[in-house]
C-alpha cells in the first residue's frame, strides 16, 4: 500500500461566462471505494457537488444536472462546467476515499471573466438640518452577477475614527429589475437608508457596500452634512453672550457705584 496522489493539474484556471471549463483530477491508485468533487467559496465554506460509490454517481441536493458533469474513468474523475455563471467562482478540491481515509488534491481556482459589479451613490441635493427626514440611496448595477447579495451601510464620522456598519439588507434580490434585452444577465437594484429626526451626531459620509460574487464592492459615498437649527444656534451663540451681558453689566454698574459714590 502506498499513499495515493491526486493531481488536479494547474493551480489556477479562468473562463468567460457561459463558458464551459474541465476540471482535471486524476489519482495513482485504482483501488478507490468512492470519490467528491467539492467547492470552497468565501462566505459559503465547503459544500459538495457530487459524489460517487464505486460506479453509482449522485449529485448532491441543489446542483444543476445540465451544468455540472463528469468524466471518469479507471484513474480520473474529471468535472465539467458548462454555461458558467459568476457564481461558480471559487475553489474546486477533488478528493478519493480509500482505505478508510479521505485525500484531498491541492486544489484549482476558477476565476470567472466578464463579471461586474458596481456601485452607484447619490448626492444629497438639499442640505439638511437638524431634525430633518433624508434618505439616502444606493444603486448597484450587475453584469454576470445576477442573484442574491448582500448590502451593507457604512458610516464615517470624525477624523482618525474607523468606519462603523450600522445597517445590513441581508441577502436580497427582491425589487431588482432586469435588463429586458435578450440574453443580458445584467440587472439593477436600488436601496434606500431612511434616517429619522436627525442630529448632527449622523453627520458624515456614509458608504453603500455590496458583498456578491466572493467579492465587496464599496460605492464612493455620500456626504450628509447636517446644520444646527436657528432656535439651537441661538441657544448655543446668541443665549450665553446675553445672558453674560446682563449678568455683567449690573455688576459693573453697581462696582462704579460703590466706587464713585461710597
Amino acid at each position: 500500500w502506498k499513499e495515493p496522489f491526486l493531481d488536479q493539474g494547474e493551480r489556477f484556471v479562468s473562463s468567460q461566462l457561459h463558458g464551459s471549463v474541465t476540471l482535471p483530477c486524476s489519482y495513482s491508485l485504482t483501488s478507490v471505494e468512492s470519490w467528491v468533487w467539492l467547492k470552497y467559496a468565501p462566505g459559503q465554506g465547503l459544500q459538495p457537488i457530487m459524489s460517487s460509490y464505486y460506479q453509482d454517481v449522485q449529485h448532491r441536493k441543489g446542483i444543476d444536472k445540465s451544468r455540472f458533469s463528469y468524466q471518469k474513468t479507471e484513474t480520473t474523475f474529471n468535472l465539467i462546467i458548462n454555461q458558467i455563471e459568476a457564481s461558480d467562482e471559487g475553489s474546486y478540491y477533488c478528493a478519493v476515499y480509500t482505505f478508510r481515509t479521505l485525500w484531498f488534491g491541492d486544489g484549482v481556482f476558477l476565476y470567472v471573466n466578464g463579471k461586474k459589479i458596481t456601485v452607484q451613490q447619490h448626492f444629497l441635493l438639499d442640505p439638511a438640518s437638524e431634525g430633518d427626514d433624508v434618505t439616502l440611496n444606493c444603486t448597484v448595477v450587475s453584469g454576470g452577477c445576477a442573484g442574491e447579495h448582500s448590502v451593507y451601510w457604512f458610516r464615517h464620522g470624525t477624523p482618525g475614527s474607523p468606519p462603523g456598519i450600522i445597517y445590513s439588507h441581508g441577502d436580497r434580490s427582491a425589487g431588482c429589475e432586469k435588463n429586458p434585452e435578450a440574453g443580458s444577465s445584467t440587472q439593477s437594484c436600488i436601496y434606500h437608508l431612511p434616517k429619522r429626526s436627525l442630529s448632527t451626531t449622523e453627520a458624515g459620509t456614509y458608504y453603500c457596500a455590496v458583498a456578491a460574487c466572493g467579492r465587496i464592492v464599496f460605492g464612493n459615498g455620500t456626504k450628509l452634512e447636517i446644520s444646527i437649527s436657528c432656535i439651537r444656534q441661538y441657544a448655543l451663540h446668541v443665549l450665553p453672550f446675553i445672558t453674560i451681558w446682563m449678568i455683567v453689566v449690573p455688576l459693573l454698574f453697581i462696582y462704579l457705584f460703590i466706587y464713585f459714590y461710597i
